[in-house]
């Protein structure tokens, strides 16, 4: 049984990673509307139009578009265009690039990879959260995203997937456009629990311990009262998107959020974490939320696939 479990905050914790969020096409521009860090969004006209007011965008023209979309995901930042020094501009300097996107679509499938791998040479870590259509979506969609998929865990050096059809477990009585809000909330929560806990030293190790474990679900819970610890677990390990067998998992990256996480309530998270997922490494972070009522445990678990 494996028991490798060590603590996030490697080097100076003054020291934290420059972050950037940047949203590719319509469903991308949406989930980073409200974050918390700077961030841009990539779309073309139609998603200009239909995008989040007062967000930052980098419109594509249809020829920007041809290129970006027809490149191998690793000639996009060769390609000697205006298009690829704008893309240079936005993420040099930035240590840590979280990526947006709903695959499926056109902008969001085509570019992302690419984009991906052009911001994995210029920063020190790149971490893609996408959507996968509904089933109801047709073949097409879900065609287009399984193709684009295993190219983008190439090119990142994390993905976290959500499964549409997850969402009908977590809000299954809400209007349709209410359910993708929800998702969009969803999604922004690993890289804020991350970006609490994370140093510049913790890229560089990460990248070297997580091997071929790139792509990664999402769990979320949260706890109070005398089982706190335990409740929360529970809760995140009731994800919709961890639908795989957790015995082939081989990465936990766990977050620890509240006003106060103290030792007894750590060691009990990761006992009930190390129970779930007995062959899995496990890096762990504790982050303070002084504004906090709840205990709250997020949880990224590589899928063994």
């Amino acid at each position: 049984m494996v028991r490798d479990v060590r603590s996030l905050g490697y080097g100076d914790l003054a020291e934290r990673p420059r972050l950037k969020a940047i949203g590719i096409g319509g469903a991308g521009c949406n989930a980073i509307a409200n974050s918390p860090f700077p961030s841009v969004g990539l779309c073309n006209h139609l998603d200009d139009v239909n995008g989040p007011p007062n967000q930052r965008r980098l419109v594509l023209n249809s020829e920007e578009m041809a290129l970006l979309t027809s490149a191998t995901p690793r000639m996009v930042g060769g390609v000697e265009r205006n298009i690829s020094r704008r893309l240079r501009e936005e993420i040099e300097g930035y240590d840590l690039i979280f990526l947006f996107a709903g695959l499926g679509g056109e902008t969001g499938s085509h570019i992302i990879p690419g984009l991906a791998n052009l911001c994995r040479r210029l920063s020190g870590m790149v971490v893609a959260s996408v959507t996968l259509p509904f089933s109801a979506e047709g073949p097409c969609r879900r065609s287009t995203a399984a193709l684009a998929l295993p190219r983008l865990i190439d090119a990142a050096h994390l993905t976290i997937t959500y499964p549409n059809d997850g969402l009908l477990k977590v809000a299954p009585n809400l209007p349709f456009r209410r359910t993708f809000k929800v998702m969009d909330e969803i999604m922004t929560v690993p890289p804020q629990e991350l970006a609490g806990v994370l140093t510049r030293s913790d890229l560089r190790v990460l990248r070297g311990e997580l091997g071929p474990a790139r792509h990664l679900r999402m769990g979320a819970g949260a706890g109070v009262g005398m089982q706190r610890e335990m409740v929360a677990v529970s809760e995140a390990f009731d994800s919709p998107w961890f639908d795989f067998n957790l015995g082939d998992s081989t990465v936990a990256l766990v977050v620890v959020s509240g006003r106060e996480v103290d030792q007894y309530s750590l060691r009990d998270i990761l006992g009930h974490v190390q129970a779930r997922v007995p062959n899995a490494m496990i890096r762990y972070g504790v982050r303070s939320d002084p504004a906090a009522e709840d205990l709250r445990v997020t949880i990224l678990l590589d899928t063994g696939i």
